[in-house]
Protein backbone atom coordinates (compact mmCIF):
# COMPACT_ATOMS: atom_id res chain seq x y z
CA UNK A 1 0.00 0.00 0.00
CA UNK A 2 1.35 3.53 -0.88
CA UNK A 3 2.26 6.15 1.61
CA UNK A 4 -0.38 8.21 -0.01
CA UNK A 5 -3.08 5.78 0.39
CA UNK A 6 -2.07 5.34 3.72
CA UNK A 7 -1.96 9.16 4.47
CA UNK A 8 -5.76 8.71 3.18
CA UNK A 9 -7.48 6.48 4.81
CA UNK A 10 -6.11 7.91 7.86
CA UNK A 11 -7.68 11.12 7.82
CA UNK A 12 -10.74 9.31 6.65
CA UNK A 13 -10.88 7.30 9.87
CA UNK A 14 -9.79 10.49 12.38
CA UNK A 15 -12.67 12.53 10.41
CA UNK A 16 -15.07 9.51 10.89
CA UNK A 17 -13.79 9.29 14.08
CA UNK A 18 -14.63 12.86 15.22
CA UNK A 19 -18.15 13.00 13.92
CA UNK A 20 -18.70 9.67 15.59
CA UNK A 21 -17.69 11.13 19.08
CA UNK A 22 -20.62 12.88 20.93
CA UNK A 23 -20.26 16.76 21.55
CA UNK A 24 -21.51 17.97 25.75
CA UNK A 25 -24.11 20.18 25.80
CA UNK A 26 -25.12 21.61 29.18
CA UNK A 27 -28.39 22.66 29.63
CA UNK A 28 -28.43 25.28 32.22
CA UNK A 29 -32.11 24.98 33.43
CA UNK A 30 -33.73 27.34 35.98
CA UNK A 31 -36.50 26.58 38.42
CA UNK A 32 -39.68 24.64 37.24
CA UNK A 33 -42.02 25.08 39.71
CA UNK A 34 -43.97 22.25 40.85
CA UNK A 35 -41.59 20.26 38.82
CA UNK A 36 -41.40 16.42 40.76
CA UNK A 37 -37.95 14.82 41.17
CA UNK A 38 -39.73 11.69 38.52
CA UNK A 39 -40.88 13.88 36.16
CA UNK A 40 -37.08 15.81 35.94
CA UNK A 41 -35.87 12.61 35.59
CA UNK A 42 -38.07 11.91 32.48
CA UNK A 43 -37.86 15.05 30.91
CA UNK A 44 -33.89 14.41 30.95
CA UNK A 45 -34.41 11.11 29.97
CA UNK A 46 -36.38 12.19 26.89
CA UNK A 47 -33.96 15.04 26.00
CA UNK A 48 -31.27 13.04 26.10
CA UNK A 49 -33.38 10.06 23.69
CA UNK A 50 -34.21 12.76 21.10
CA UNK A 51 -30.71 14.29 21.17
CA UNK A 52 -28.82 11.80 20.87
CA UNK A 53 -29.31 10.85 17.13
CA UNK A 54 -27.52 14.20 16.84
CA UNK A 55 -24.59 13.42 18.15
CA UNK A 56 -25.35 15.13 21.90
CA UNK A 57 -24.18 13.96 25.09
CA UNK A 58 -26.79 16.39 27.35
CA UNK A 59 -25.96 17.43 30.70
CA UNK A 60 -29.09 18.81 32.89
CA UNK A 61 -27.79 21.70 35.11
CA UNK A 62 -29.55 24.00 37.64
CA UNK A 63 -28.57 27.38 36.31
CA UNK A 64 -27.27 28.65 40.18
CA UNK A 65 -24.65 25.59 39.77
CA UNK A 66 -23.00 27.52 36.96
CA UNK A 67 -19.22 27.25 37.09
CA UNK A 68 -16.12 29.46 35.35
CA UNK A 69 -13.85 27.08 33.83
CA UNK A 70 -16.75 24.62 32.89
CA UNK A 71 -16.36 23.35 29.12
CA UNK A 72 -18.84 22.68 26.83
CA UNK A 73 -19.29 22.22 23.17
CA UNK A 74 -22.39 23.59 23.91
CA UNK A 75 -24.18 25.21 26.37
CA UNK A 76 -28.00 26.18 26.11
CA UNK A 77 -29.95 28.36 29.21
CA UNK A 78 -33.85 27.31 29.58
CA UNK A 79 -36.35 29.16 31.80
CA UNK A 80 -39.97 27.92 32.74
CA UNK A 81 -42.91 29.98 32.83
CA UNK A 82 -45.74 28.93 35.06
CA UNK A 83 -46.38 25.40 37.09
CA UNK A 84 -44.79 22.34 36.06
CA UNK A 85 -48.06 20.55 37.94
CA UNK A 86 -51.45 19.18 37.13
CA UNK A 87 -53.84 21.97 36.63
CA UNK A 88 -57.52 22.48 37.66
CA UNK A 89 -58.22 24.57 34.62
CA UNK A 90 -59.39 22.09 31.43
CA UNK A 91 -59.49 25.63 30.02
CA UNK A 92 -57.44 25.11 26.04
CA UNK A 93 -55.48 27.45 24.97
CA UNK A 94 -56.22 29.47 21.74
CA UNK A 95 -52.27 29.41 19.81
CA UNK A 96 -50.63 28.06 22.51
CA UNK A 97 -46.84 28.65 21.78
CA UNK A 98 -45.48 26.01 23.85
CA UNK A 99 -41.54 27.62 24.34
CA UNK A 100 -39.57 29.95 22.57
CA UNK A 101 -35.85 30.88 21.99
CA UNK A 102 -34.59 34.44 21.85
CA UNK A 103 -33.46 35.71 18.61
CA UNK A 104 -31.45 39.15 18.10
CA UNK A 105 -30.35 41.12 15.36
CA UNK A 106 -31.55 38.26 13.67
CA UNK A 107 -29.04 36.05 15.44
CA UNK A 108 -30.18 33.52 17.61
CA UNK A 109 -29.36 33.43 20.75
CA UNK A 110 -28.62 29.99 23.14
CA UNK A 111 -31.34 30.98 25.54
CA UNK A 112 -35.22 29.88 25.70
CA UNK A 113 -38.33 29.69 27.64
CA UNK A 114 -41.06 26.46 28.15
CA UNK A 115 -44.37 27.59 29.03
CA UNK A 116 -45.12 25.18 32.17
CA UNK A 117 -48.85 26.18 32.38
CA UNK A 118 -49.74 25.98 28.29
CA UNK A 119 -48.73 22.39 28.25
CA UNK A 120 -50.39 21.47 31.68
CA UNK A 121 -53.44 22.56 29.49
CA UNK A 122 -52.60 21.03 26.81
CA UNK A 123 -52.07 17.59 28.40
CA UNK A 124 -55.23 17.42 30.79
CA UNK A 125 -56.12 16.68 34.01
CA UNK A 126 -53.78 14.80 36.50
CA UNK A 127 -51.52 13.78 33.86
CA UNK A 128 -48.63 10.70 35.50
CA UNK A 129 -45.35 12.69 36.28
CA UNK A 130 -43.35 10.44 33.80
CA UNK A 131 -45.75 11.97 30.84
CA UNK A 132 -45.31 15.93 32.41
CA UNK A 133 -41.55 14.71 32.14
CA UNK A 134 -42.05 13.50 28.35
CA UNK A 135 -43.55 16.57 27.16
CA UNK A 136 -41.41 19.04 28.68
CA UNK A 137 -38.16 17.35 27.19
CA UNK A 138 -39.89 17.32 23.70
CA UNK A 139 -40.48 21.23 23.67
CA UNK A 140 -37.06 21.63 25.21
CA UNK A 141 -35.76 19.40 22.27
CA UNK A 142 -37.59 21.53 20.12
CA UNK A 143 -36.53 24.82 20.87
CA UNK A 144 -32.40 23.28 20.99
CA UNK A 145 -32.85 22.23 17.52
CA UNK A 146 -33.29 25.86 16.55
CA UNK A 147 -30.37 26.73 18.49
CA UNK A 148 -28.14 24.15 17.53
CA UNK A 149 -28.93 24.14 14.17
CA UNK A 150 -29.26 28.31 13.94
CA UNK A 151 -32.50 28.39 12.35
CA UNK A 152 -35.77 29.22 12.27
CA UNK A 153 -37.09 27.12 9.96
CA UNK A 154 -39.34 24.12 11.21
CA UNK A 155 -40.11 20.44 9.00
CA UNK A 156 -43.64 19.09 8.26
CA UNK A 157 -42.92 16.00 10.74
CA UNK A 158 -41.52 15.41 14.43
CA UNK A 159 -39.76 17.14 16.98
CA UNK A 160 -38.82 20.48 14.71
CA UNK A 161 -42.17 20.86 13.29
CA UNK A 162 -43.61 24.30 14.03
CA UNK A 163 -47.00 23.28 16.58
CA UNK A 164 -47.41 19.99 18.86
CA UNK A 165 -50.53 18.30 19.09
CA UNK A 166 -51.40 16.55 22.52
CA UNK A 167 -50.87 13.44 21.47
CA UNK A 168 -47.16 14.52 19.91
CA UNK A 169 -46.21 15.66 23.98
CA UNK A 170 -47.42 12.50 25.24
CA UNK A 171 -47.47 9.31 22.74
CA UNK A 172 -44.47 6.92 23.71
CA UNK A 173 -42.57 7.55 20.63
CA UNK A 174 -42.13 10.81 18.97
CA UNK A 175 -38.35 11.80 16.90
CA UNK A 176 -37.18 14.21 15.26
CA UNK A 177 -36.82 13.25 11.50
CA UNK A 178 -33.58 12.47 9.72
CA UNK A 179 -33.16 16.10 8.17
CA UNK A 180 -33.90 17.67 11.17
CA UNK A 181 -30.64 16.11 12.84
CA UNK A 182 -28.63 16.31 10.24
CA UNK A 183 -29.27 20.12 10.67
CA UNK A 184 -28.01 19.87 14.35
CA UNK A 185 -24.84 18.63 13.47
CA UNK A 186 -22.00 20.91 12.62
CA UNK A 187 -21.20 19.99 9.03
CA UNK A 188 -24.84 20.80 8.43
CA UNK A 189 -25.20 23.88 10.41
CA UNK A 190 -26.48 27.01 8.84
CA UNK A 191 -24.70 30.13 8.53
CA UNK A 192 -27.05 32.38 9.17
CA UNK A 193 -30.54 32.51 10.38
CA UNK A 194 -33.44 32.74 7.43
CA UNK A 195 -35.33 35.67 8.93
CA UNK A 196 -35.44 38.00 11.75
CA UNK A 197 -37.59 38.47 14.53
CA UNK A 198 -37.67 38.45 18.74
CA UNK A 199 -38.67 34.51 18.77
CA UNK A 200 -38.60 31.30 17.11
CA UNK A 201 -40.03 27.83 17.81
CA UNK A 202 -43.45 28.79 17.48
Amino acid sequence: MSLTLRAMLLVLFVSLCAEAQPRTLAVYAGSAQALNAEARLAMQGELQRLLTPAGFDVILKNSADRRAGEDFELIVVASFNGSCSASPSTVKPVAATLGDTSIADGHILPFFRVDCDRIMQMLGPQPDPSVIGRALGRVMAHEIYHIAARTTDHHDSGVAKAAFSPRDLTSPRFDFDSWSLARMRPSSIARSSESSGDAAGR
